[in-house]
């Protein structure tokens, strides 16, 4: 037999053979790398880091990038990286959908936490568009409660909350009262929420809402001192400060309340002390998990040598992340070929009947509203400090 034949056919059969070879090493590897290696997700967050509200942006940025910090080390090979993209929305509601393009474009988002109530309610179309999943870290209220499938809110109910300066109020025999108001969702809800309950003991009230921006409360203070109210109600930001001050300086002696914010330090310093002894809703880590938020409050002091400013906005943000982050690593348990990351996410988030984190133990309802979260009573003892007055 020709040699030379034989020759051409062995290499023919190696040839063959080899591609064959290849393609399966080829198919091997792949099937390794989607089956042990991690894909990568990116997450967004908006908030306000600058001009106003910074306690309730910045202190939750850090909270989460903590979380993210976290998972990533711990992380199985198995379970997705996690990057975390941040944008500032100054605490106005025209820079959400911007704010979200941006992330979406340059970082394609899957998972969105937004700080505000009526940036939140911008972006639903966008969301559900796009197949993003939106969280709320920071407020849960009626209007929230009519957002699409794809928005949680892992947060207190606003109405609840502010529902207690008003018991307060009653508590105390006090029977006229003026609600000072900045003109957002957030405020007009826990003003409305507390006049409710305020209505139901025959107690005068009367509103008046600020400009936004304004720090020249002197007419207002003139008419309430002429009025004779007996508690004053602050529910607004840092601006607000310079109206306390004013009402002390037009003589008028009634006691303060105020909301969640009070611990931003620029209320403070532009009330040059006139906050102290306004009382307030809150929460700290006595009100949840004690051990677990101590422990949370060690790690963000180690990370960024100082403790958050406004202690509740961070620590409901870090549950609200690592519950999420959860969900995420979990993922590939539930995966089906034909259900996009967000329908899976969606699905087991509504799932979650049980979280032990560092606010309380939260459980998620079918509407993506949670529970477990319960704000007390505080009084603002010195500047950066709240007492508790009762649970």
């Amino acid at each position: 037999m020709n040699t030379t034949f034989l020759k051409n056919q062995r290499l023919k059969f190696i040839t063959k053979n080899s591609k064959i070879l290849g393609v399966l090493v080829l198919v091997i590897t792949l099937y390794n790398c989607n089956s042990t290696s991690a894909e990568v997700i990116n997450i967004g967050y908006i908030g306000p880091l600058s001009t106003r509200a910074t306690d309730l942006g910045i202190p939750p940025a850090n909270a989460m990038k903590l979380a993210v910090e976290q998972y990533n080390k711990t992380k199985h090979a198995q379970q997705p990286q996690i990057n975390l993209y941040m944008e500032d929305d100054k605490w106005k509601m025209e820079n959400a959908i911007p704010a979200y393009q941006k992330l979406k474009a340059e970082h394609d988002i899957k998972v969105l936490f937004i700080s505000n109530t009526d940036g939140t309610m911008a972006v639903q179309n966008n969301i559900l568009k796009d197949g993003v999943i939106a969280v709320n870290p920071l407020n849960s209220d009626d209007l929230l409660s009519t957002t699409n499938e794809n928005t949680f809110r892992i947060a207190k109910k606003t109405e609840e909350a502010n529902g207690i300066i008003a018991i307060r109020i009653i508590e105390l025999g006090l029977k006229k009262v003026l609600f000072l108001q900045y003109p957002n969702d957030f405020m007009t809800r826990a003003t409305n929420a507390a006049i409710d309950i305020l209505k139901e003991a025959n107690v005068a009230y009367k509103v008046v809402t600020a400009n936004i921006g304004a720090v020249d409360f002197k007419e207002e203070m003139a008419e309430a001192k002429e009025e004779g109210f007996d508690a004053l109600v602050f529910f607004g930001y840092k601006e607000f400060g310079y109206a306390m001050k004013q009402a002390r300086d037009a003589g008028i002696t009634a006691p303060f309340f105020g909301s969640t914010v009070l611990l931003d330090p620029e209320y403070y310093d532009n009330s040059e002390g006139a906050i102290v002894g306004t009382e307030c809703c809150y929460f700290t880590p006595a009100d949840g998990n004690f051990v677990l938020a101590n422990k949370f409050i060690e790690q963000y002091e180690d990370m960024y040598n100082k403790k958050p400013t406004s202690v509740w906005p961070a620590m409901q943000a870090y549950d609200a992340m690592n519950l999420v982050l959860n969900q995420l690593g979990d993922l590939k348990d539930g995966m089906h070929e034909s259900l996009t990351l967000s329908d899976m996410l969606r699905d087991k988030m509504k799932k979650v009947r049980y979280y032990q984190g560092v606010c309380g133990n939260l459980l998620i309802a079918e509407n993506g509203s949670s529970k477990g979260i319960y704000f007390s009573l505080y009084q603002y003892e010195s500047k950066g400090n709240l007492v508790q007055v009762r649970r």
